[in-house]
Parts: structure tokens; sequence; C-alpha cells
């Protein structure tokens, strides 16, 4: 279904740095082991695995689609641009490709949110989300993540509150129940709060063939897609997104970049690696750029840490290229 291990030298990579033209320092391509920040995919594949179906975690976020399409949400605040989707759009996408029936709910209050979560969790274990991690009091520091998205899986109920595995590193942690529900009420992206999904019927899975021949159609249809304008904002995609970032980071000096500096180049470099390695078996050029391109995602962590504002144009300019490059190379 997917690839575990690779044949040996397949390790390595035949891309440059990124660095320069001129630069012939040959960096190895090797997977990512460290801390995600996928907090959806983990916890529908925590769900998952309890169905029976186990699957890699950075396999699931491209098969959701979450690491093909760069996006630039442009409006009156701090900048935030990273490859990545919606995330309820890209649960309902990896759940839908692995044939895998679910529900997506909400609810109205938190007595008919309780009560839903009871009811489904009398056929296991669920992920709830998004939610606000500044109510996860198990947290040491929640307070100051008041505002930031997540998703957890959700084990059971007790008397006192609910108990659940946590991606970001919390297992079987327990939560008051109060602050349970002031976390789940939230959810800025559909406007539906306490969203559950719920794993229903499994179907067969698809074949290796079917599952890549279905993610890269739709990674080519995102990726060609246009700006939206609406009254709130402007969404721009691809190379054009990284573009019109570079413009407004110089434009605008006065336009924060912490939500860049801390998790938007982090995230996005992690994905652009996983999907160097999903298209590398079969579109060997295209994992090329990819690795070319995480490099580059690299450096722009490390120039917005460091307070080099100036850098970053010329760096989201050379991503454009190369974004425009692997377009290419996945083919219509």
């Amino acid at each position: 279904m997917f690839p575990l291990t690779l044949p040996l030298g397949q390790g390595l990579c035949s891309a440059r740095s990124g660095m320069s033209e001129g630069d012939h320092i040959m960096i190895p391509m090797v997977s990512f082991a460290g801390r995600m920040s996928y907090c959806l995919t983990r916890s529908l594949k925590m769900v998952l695995g309890h169905h029976g179906l186990e699957y890699p975690t950075p396999w699931l976020e491209c098969v959701g689609g979450q690491a093909f399409e760069f996006v630039y949400v442009q409006r009156e605040g701090d900048l935030f641009a990273l490859i990545g989707d919606y995330y309820h759009l890209a649960g309902e996408r990896m759940l839908g490709t692995l044939n895998v029936g679910y529900r997506y709910t909400s609810a109205e209050d938190d007595a008919s949110a309780l009560d839903a979560l009871r009811l489904a969790l009398e056929r296991g274990p669920v992920a709830a989300g998004m939610l606000d991690m500044g109510y996860l009091s198990y947290i040491p520091h929640h307070q100051a993540l008041r505002g930031s998205d997540h998703a957890v899986a959700v084990l059971g109920l007790d008397g006192a509150g609910v108990v659940l595995h946590d991606p970001a590193g919390y297992a079987a942690v327990a939560l008051p129940l109060a602050d349970f529900l002031a976390a789940w009420r939230r959810d800025i992206y559909t406007g539906r709060p306490y969203g559950l999904w719920q794993v229903d019927a499994i179907g067969p899975q698809p074949s290796e063939e079917q599952t890549w021949h279905e993610v890269v159609a739709q990674a080519r249809a995102r990726l060609a897609q246009p700006a939206v304008a609406t009254p709130e904002a402007t969404v721009h995609y691809g190379p054009a997104a990284m573009r019109a970032l570079a413009h407004d980071i110089a434009a605008h000096p006065e336009r924060g970049i912490e939500g860049l500096r801390h998790f938007c180049w982090q995230v996005s470099a992690q994905r652009c690696l996983d999907s160097a390695f999903f298209v590398r078996p079969r579109l060997p050029r295209a994992a090329d750029v990819r690795w070319r391109q995480c490099q580059i995602y690299g450096r722009l962590q490390h120039a917005t840490a460091a307070q080099q504002r100036a850098a970053l144009p010329d760096l989201l300019g050379q991503l454009a290229a190369h974004e425009e490059e692997f377009i290419a190379a996945l083919g219509g």
C-alpha cells in the first residue's frame, strides 16, 4: 500500500543544497522523525489504528492533501502563510480516499455535544477538534497557547472529565470536563463548534495505484487554483502566493512575522519533505525539486527567527521558482 523501506542508496538525493547556483554540496534527503504538528492527522491515525488500519503519519498527511498546497491568506494584521489547507477539508479527503465511512458532526450547546460524544464513544475512540489549546490545562503553559488550534483523540469519559491522547505528547491524559468543553466550543474553520470525527464502516482499502492517482490529481487541481477574494481576505495559492507574500513583507514592515517564525515555516518544511518522499518512487524529478524547496524553508526559518526580514523576499522568490518547477514535474 505504501513504502515502509527504501532500497539501499535511496536515502541520498541528487539535489544540490539550494544555496546558490554554484554550490555543489550534496545534502542527503533523510526522513524526519522529530516533533510533527499534524494534530488532526495524528488524532485520526489513532482512531483508524483502533479499527485496524495502520498507516504512517507522513503518508496520511499527503493523502489528505496537506503536504502540497502553499496558501497565503492576505489580510490586515500579522502575516500568515504555509503549506496546508483547512483542516476539516484535509480530514475529509484523507478518509474519503481511504474509503473510510465517517461522520463529522457539530452541536449547538454543551449538553447536546456531550450526548453526541457519549454515543460516539460506544463505537470506540473519536477525534475532537479543532480545539483551543489555551484551555488544555494539562499543558503547563496552556494559557500562553490561547487561540492556537488543535485536535485530540478522545478515549473515554469518566466522572471528572475526559481521557484523551493528545498528539502534542500527552498519552491517556485527564482533562476536567469544564476545560474540555471550553476548548471544544471554538472552531474558526467551519463555524461549527464541538467538531467530532467518528469512524463508521470501513470499506475495502484502495490499491497503491488508486491512491496515487487520487492524491496527485487532487494536488494538481489545488496547485492550479486562482486567488479567491472575500470581504475578510484574499487567499493566494502556489507561486503567486509566495510572490504576494514576498511583496507584502517588503512593502509592509509594520506587519508582524510571529506566525511565520513560530509555526508556518516549521510545518511547511515538514510537509514539503513528506511530499518529496511521497512522489519520489514515481516522480524522482519532482522529489528532487521538493527537497530543494525544503532546504529553502529551513533557511526561511533561520532568517525569520534571527529577525533577518530583508532576506525573506529573495528566499520566497527562489521558493516560487521552484514551486513552478515542481508543478511542471507533477505533470497534467
